[in-house]
């Protein structure tokens, strides 16, 4: 089983053991309405070698890599999560982390907090990370998915539209019949008033 440790621990091992770059071990995130995943990609880790720390607002984790090293990351949330619904899955290509959210139905523009620059620099950005994605981008995102054998694409797009309100299941609907399945949007505000029919017809011509 998955160590549930507390704090004071995993600071010991980091102040014992020598701490790994972050960057060595991939990692991205994704969210539906009700949920974020968090997914490391470190493959064949056993369960005795992994331990975390998670509360509302901040997770901890760390990764046994040997007798002198240890991986060690640590995220403050962009908002709270519910830690006692948190779920782990250790497979053979990652490590998958479920967390759910306290406020149901809320984008998080990241999923960890950022400082006053970074803000700035993300003021313009869309909301929403899978909204106006083509499919190209969209076939990037579900490759990771492809990594695991009981997963599949399908599944990836089902579960946003199922867990999705009806605006997000009409933006899906929309942007990817009238655009003949080049875009996929789960952004109604932005669906709602495109034309990809016309672009379509522009760039065949």
């Amino acid at each position: 089983m998955v160590k549930n440790v507390e704090l004071d621990y995993i600071n010991k091992l980091k102040n014992e053991k020598k701490v790994v770059d972050e960057k060595v071990i991939r990692n991205v995130w994704s969210q539906t309405n009700n949920n974020l995943f968090f997914t490391l990609y470190k493959k064949e880790v056993e369960e005795k070698n992994f331990f975390y720390y998670i509360k509302n607002d901040y997770m901890s984790l760390t990764l046994w890599i040997n007798d002198d090293e240890i991986y060690h990351l640590e995220k403050y949330f962009f908002s709270n999560i519910i830690p006692q619904q948190t779920k782990i899955n250790l497979t053979k290509m990652k490590i998958e982390i479920i967390l759910e959210k306290e406020v149901k139905g809320v984008p998080w523009d990241n999923f960890t907090k950022m400082n006053s620059d970074e803000c700035d620099g993300e003021k313009n950005k869309v909301v929403n990370p899978f909204a106006g994605k083509s499919v190209e981008e969209w076939n990037e995102i579900t490759k990771l998915i492809k990594e695991d054998k009981d997963e599949s694409v399908d599944y990836f797009f089902k579960k946003i539209y199922n867990e999705g309100d009806d605006d997000t299941k009409r933006a899906m609907i929309k942007s990817f019949q009238t655009s003949g399945g080049k875009v996929l949007s789960t952004n109604w505000k932005d669906v709602k008033n495109k034309q990809y029919e016309q672009v379509r017809k522009k760039k065949n011509k």
